[in-house]
């Protein structure tokens, strides 16, 4: 069986690496999958990775901090509730729940959904990808919002849906996390938001008359507007304050992307999304759109220890002041470099290109986005396990839980007003440009060199206390409206 891969409206992660138990007999498998390089940790045996499904009591799961919400400054943060953050994205894991235990993360499974559309092998004269072999049916809303893996294959009995979704997720919320026989809660920006999973990303199987298997994984632009005008209805339905995430980008604006954001921003919704990993070439779409509130990738120059590495370096301190010396240790030529801050921006996140009309003040701001560490089905038959992943996927999360934040406290401010306040609260530290050491996982922790200019990180590094003092002062030269009528007695 042949099996190719084209991609639609793509998923903005790269390079995760898989980690799994300490000690246990592994094999290691390298592979790329829709041109993303990944390396997979296999168990041998069928070790216990996670806890059953039915866990409800994590009072003996050791809460901790990872290193990225840490450099939010979101370490001591236990709000959000009465805010909802709907994820559009590929959905959940089938076994979400090994990771989201109900007593600790607030899914609003009744109003999860997905949009999906059945795929057809048609020979030449198709439009569903470049080459005309394919075609799609209507827009399906029936999809349900589980991705398909081994315990929710698809009708073909597949299951290389993705857990970028679950991965996205477990930034805003936190997650469960078990390693050596000892159970953590691993903390999240906004751990007491309500999940809305929406499904707009798929994967697909479709088989031509000789047996030849090809797979897609990615959304059509129709399949993405009605995830958001999905939300934009929910919230004008129920009156309720939502942030839509949107870990994922398409090389193009599209009219019908963005009458639904226009739409779901005319409801009250606050709207996030990736500014993509196209490095210089630009940003993606909707990140691109002026009206959204777009999300860079920055990263920890201390990332795997600056050089020493130690498995937990994921829960190492992160100093208050970003703005102090560091160093980083290459074990290959022995050298030892110095940073002058502790937040660099990665080398593949979107900036502002003027070629395509963008212009710097698309950009909004950065957040972590390298080495994220959480939940994420391997792509293939590889187990499960946790990934380290780089992305602005994982950057886009840790702004929308910021901002479903300021709304828990200030319900009555619209998308131009959290944009403003986002903006105003960003660090520029250092993203008026410059050069960081950081050491490389893929290359045996050389110490390779990053560099940015300007505005290439927007507005600069979001963190949760500058956020919140913003939004302190710009509520108080805008206070919540009087709606109703006065009585004069």
């Amino acid at each position: 069986m042949k099996i190719k891969t084209f991609i639609i409206i793509t998923i903005l992660a790269i390079s995760p690496l898989l980690t799994l138990l300490p000690n246990a007999g592994v094999s290691v498998h390298a592979f790329t999958y829709n041109g993303q390089r990944f390396v997979a940790k296999q168990l041998k045996n069928h070790v216990d990775v996670f806890k059953a499904l039915e866990i409800t009591d994590m009072g003996s799961a050791t809460p901790m901090v990872p290193f990225n919400v840490d450099m939010v400054n979101a370490e001591e943060t236990d709000e959000g509730e009465g805010v909802y953050v709907a994820v559009l994205d590929t959905g959940l894991l089938s076994d979400y729940l090994s990771y989201f235990p109900e007593s600790m993360v607030d899914i609003k499974e009744e109003w999860g959904i997905g949009f999906t559309h059945d795929v057809f092998y048609v020979g030449e004269g198709g439009n569903f990808s470049e080459d005309g072999l394919f075609s799609y049916g209507p827009l399906r809303s029936d999809r349900g919002f589980l991705t398909h893996d081994e315990g929710n294959p698809d009708a073909n009995g597949f299951g290389w849906g993705s857990g970028h979704g679950t991965h996205v997720t477990s930034i805003i919320t936190g997650f469960f996390f078990s390693r050596g026989g000892q159970d953590y809660w691993v903390k999240g920006v906004a751990p007491k938001v309500t999940i809305i999973p929406v499904l707009v990303l798929d994967d697909w199987i479709v088989f031509d008359p000789d047996g030849n298997g090809y797979f897609y994984s990615g959304g059509t632009d129709e399949m993405v507007a009605a995830g958001i005008r999905y939300v934009g209805d929910l919230a004008a339905e129920y009156g309720v304050k939502i942030v839509i995430n949107m870990s994922l980008g398409g090389p193009s604006p599209t009219e019908i992307i963005e009458d639904a954001i226009d739409y779901a921003i005319s409801q009250g919704v606050i709207v996030v999304a990736s500014a993509g990993n196209s490095g210089e070439e630009g940003m993606d779409w909707p990140g691109a759109y002026p009206q959204v509130i777009s999300a860079a990738a920055a990263g920890w120059t201390q990332e795997y220890g600056g050089g020493y590495y130690n498995y937990y370096w994921w829960w190492n301190d992160v100093p208050e002041k970003l703005n102090t010396k560091n160093k980083v240790y290459d074990p290959i030529t022995g050298k030892t470099y110095t940073n002058n801050w502790h937040v660099y921006l990665t080398d593949f996140s979107g900036r502002p290109n003027p070629d395509l009309g963008q212009t710097w003040r698309v950009l909004d701001v950065s957040a972590p986005g390298a080495a994220i560490r959480g939940p994420y089905k391997p792509e293939g038959p590889y187990g499960e396990g946790f990934y380290a992943v780089w992305g602005t996927s994982q950057a886009a999360p840790h702004v929308s839980a910021i901002a479903a934040l300021i709304l828990e406290r200030y319900p009555w401010f619209n998308q131009k007003d959290v944009e403003y306040i986002l903006d105003r609260a960003a660090s520029s530290v250092p993203m008026k440009g410059g050069r960081a050491y950081v050491s490389d996982v893929f290359s045996g922790f050389e110490v390779v060199t990053y560099t940015w200019k300007g505005r290439d990180a927007g507005y600069g590094f979001l963190t949760l206390d500058k956020a919140i003092g913003a939004a302190l002062v710009y509520a108080r030269a805008h206070p919540q409206p009087i709606t109703s009528p006065l009585t004069v007695k």
